[in-house]
């Protein structure tokens, strides 16, 4: 996503009509950048599918057989902020327990803690007691989703017995509780922005410290 703080950030411009045909994945990344350039600039009440349209550099005709509706694609930019906590990665499959929790944690920090994500974020909040749809449309997506790669990763632990944990999923939500928890909750209120990736990495290592110190099982091998 190339918008920040409500405003494009360089590279994102309008495309002129009437070029040849792009892959779909393109397409679909052009049309998820410009909704959330629309989105933030004017709102989601005030945002309209002709601005979309228009940004993306496609007919409305066309954007709306993409998207039948402003929810939907809207629904579709939501997914496109949670997309990266979800992909499957080498790290995920790290035979050393700490360091796979240590790298998933902390590139979906550095995701979720970004000035664009968090923006997205807060236009949901401020929106949504007019627009419930925007609620609904996250949870939406967040049941569509499955599970995280942390949630993988830590069922995958549970299963074998190494962690005395029940349940994979409070588990990754406690994790990222304590990673983004409460930076989260002030970027949202626009008291703090967001924090450098060395202190990022350290609030992590102390957090997967933590975790681990009451989670593993004394018995299993040592984690190196």
């Amino acid at each position: 996503m190339t918008v920040e703080n409500g405003a494009a950030t360089g590279g994102l411009e309008r495309r002129k009509p009437g070029r040849d045909p792009m892959p779909e994945a393109m397409r679909a990344r052009l049309v998820c950048d410009a909704a959330a350039h629309v989105f933030l600039r004017d709102g989601y009440v005030a945002s309209r599918m002709d601005d979309v349209a228009r940004v993306a550099g496609m007919s409305k005709r066309t954007l709306y057989q993409l998207y039948p509706s402003k929810a939907a694609l809207f629904e579709a930019t939501i997914a496109d902020v949670l997309a990266p906590l979800h992909l499957d990665t080498e790290m995920e499959r790290d035979p050393d327990l700490r360091r796979s929790l240590n790298g998933i944690l902390l590139a979906a920090a550095q995701h979720l803690l970004s000035p664009a994500q968090s923006a997205i974020f807060r236009l949901v909040i401020a929106e949504g007691h007019r627009s419930p749809e925007l609620a609904e449309a996250f949870h939406r997506v967040k049941l569509s989703r499955g599970a995280s790669a942390l949630q993988r990763r830590l069922a995958v632990e549970i299963q074998a017995g190494r962690l005395k944990l029940a349940d994979a999923g409070e588990a990754s939500r406690m994790l990222f509780g304590m990673v983004c928890g409460a930076t989260q909750m002030m970027m949202l209120l626009g008291v703090c922005a967001a924090p450098e990736t060395t202190d990022l990495a350290v609030l992590v290592r102390d957090a997967v410290e933590v975790f681990l110190g009451g989670a593993l099982r004394q018995a299993s091998a040592p984690v190196v």
